[in-house]
C-alpha cells in the first residue's frame, strides 16, 4: 500500500519533468526555425535553369510575404519555416503571356512553392551563400544567394563610374525622397527609384539639354540606356565603408562597378546649415596645433532679393580646409557651404565641418 501512494505521489513530479523537457524541446525547435527564417530573408535567391533566358528570383521577407520573379510574371504568397521545410500559402500571379522557355518556368516555380512544405538547406561554398530546396518528385534545384541591400546604403554615399574614354565620371545619388539624380558628366538626369525583389526600379529619365563634346554626349546617353525606366539587377559589397562597390548589370547582363563616396549628412549624421563664404585670394600665416597657412574669409547673407550684405566686413583667418574646395590665388570666390557639427572631435579639430556645395561667384584678382 506505501509504494503505491509513493507512486501517486511521485506521479506529478514525473509529468511536470516531461513538461519541463517539452518546453525545452519547443523552445529549441523554435530558435532553430527563427534562425533559417531570418537567413532566408537575408538573401534574394536566384536559379538559372540551363533551358531559361532569365533567371527565377526568391524574396523571402521580413513580413513572411514570399515574391517570385519568374522571368515572365510575377508570383506571391506567404511562408514560414516548420523544421527542415518552407511551408507556403498558394501562389498568384500576373497573367502574362511569355516566351516558352519562361512559361516553363514560372510553372516549375508553381509545381515547387505553391502551397507546398518544400525540404530545403542553407549552406555557404567558397563564402557564396547556397539554397538548395527538394521538389515533390525528390528533384533538388540550388539556387544563389545576394544580401538584400539596406536602401541606406545606397542613399549613404555617392555612386561614381569613370568611362575609359571620358575625363568625366556618371555620378548617382539616390536621394531619400526617391528621387535619383545621375550626374552625366554633361547634363544632368533624374527619375523615381525603389528597391523591389532584389531589383532597383527607376521610372522615366528627364534630362536637362545642354550640348556637350561629343565624348560626354555619349556617355549620356548610356547613363540614360542604363537607367530608364528599368528593373535593374545589382549587388552592393560594403565589406570596406570607406569604398563600397556598387555593381549595375545593364539590359544585356554587362555589369559596370561604380565606387561609393560616402554622403557628408551620413559622415557627420546631421542635415547641416547653409553658409555663404566669401575666400580671398591672399592667405596669411597662422598658429593652430602648429605653425600653417589659413584662408581669409567672411560670411555673406543674401536678402530675398539676392542682395548681399556681410555678418562681419573684416577677414577671418579660417583654420583648416572645406572639403572639396581649392583655393587659387589668384581668384576671390564666394561659395555656398554645407557646415556640419563634428561629433566629440578630436582635440587639434575643429568642432565644426564645412564641405562645398557650390560656387556661386568667382572673380579673377590681378596682382600688383
Amino acid at each position: 500500500m506505501k509504494i503505491k501512494y509513493l507512486v501517486l505521489a511521485l506521479l506529478p513530479l514525473s509529468l511536470m519533468a516531461c513538461q519541463t523537457v517539452q518546453n525545452v524541446t519547443d523552445n529549441v525547435i523554435s530558435q532553430i526555425n527563427t534562425t533559417a527564417a531570418k537567413n532566408l530573408a537575408e538573401y534574394n535567391w536566384t536559379y538559372q535553369g540551363s533551358k531559361a533566358s532569365k533567371p527565377l528570383v526568391l524574396a523571402f521577407s521580413a513580413d513572411q510575404k514570399l515574391s517570385i520573379q519568374t522571368g515572365c510574371n510575377n508570383q506571391g504568397g506567404t511562408w514560414k519555416v516548420e523544421g527542415n521545410t518552407i511551408v507556403t500559402s498558394p501562389l498568384v500571379s500576373t497573367m502574362m503571356a511569355c516566351a516558352n522557355d519562361l512559361m516553363q518556368q514560372e510553372r516549375l516555380s508553381s509545381d515547387i512553392f505553391s502551397e507546398k512544405k518544400v525540404p530545403f538547406e542553407i549552406s555557404t561554398v567558397n563564402g557564396q551563400a547556397i539554397l538548395t530546396v527538394t521538389d515533390g518528385k525528390g528533384q533538388k534545384h540550388v539556387f544563389t544567394g545576394a544580401k538584400v541591400t539596406n536602401n541606406n546604403v545606397l542613399t549613404n554615399y555617392t555612386w561614381s563610374y569613370q568611362p575609359a574614354d571620358t575625363k568625366r565620371p556618371i555620378v548617382l545619388s539616390f536621394l531619400a525622397n526617391d528621387r535619383l539624380s545621375v550626374d552625366t558628366g554633361c547634363n544632368r538626369q533624374n527619375t523615381s527609384w525603389k528597391i523591389e525583389n532584389g531589383a532597383i526600379v527607376t521610372g522615366d529619365l528627364a534630362s536637362t539639354l545642354m550640348a556637350c563634346e561629343p565624348a560626354l554626349m555619349k556617355q549620356e546617353q548610356f547613363a540614360g540606356d542604363l537607367l530608364q525606366k528599368r528593373k535593374i539587377a545589382f549587388e552592393v559589397n560594403a565589406t570596406n565603408p570607406e569604398q563600397p562597390t556598387l555593381v549595375i548589370a545593364d539590359a544585356k547582363g554587362q555589369k559596370y562597378t561604380f565606387v561609393g563616396k560616402m554622403t557628408p549628412e551620413a559622415k557627420y549624421q546631421s542635415e547641416g546649415k547653409t553658409v555663404f563664404l566669401e575666400i580671398s585670394p591672399e592667405t596669411k600665416s597662422c598658429t593652430g596645433v602648429a605653425p600653417q597657412t589659413c584662408m581669409q574669409v567672411r560670411e555673406v547673407k543674401y536678402d530675398d532679393k539676392g542682395l548681399k550684405t556681410y555678418a562681419d566686413k573684416n577677414w577671418s583667418l579660417y583654420y583648416g580646409q572645406i572639403e572639396g574646395f581649392e583655393h587659387n590665388p589668384q581668384q576671390r570666390v564666394i561659395v555656398r557651404v554645407k557646415r556640419f557639427d563634428v561629433q566629440n572631435p578630436a582635440a587639434d579639430q575643429s568642432s565644426i565641418a564645412d564641405v562645398l556645395d557650390m560656387v556661386v561667384e568667382q572673380e579673377i584678382v590681378k596682382k600688383p
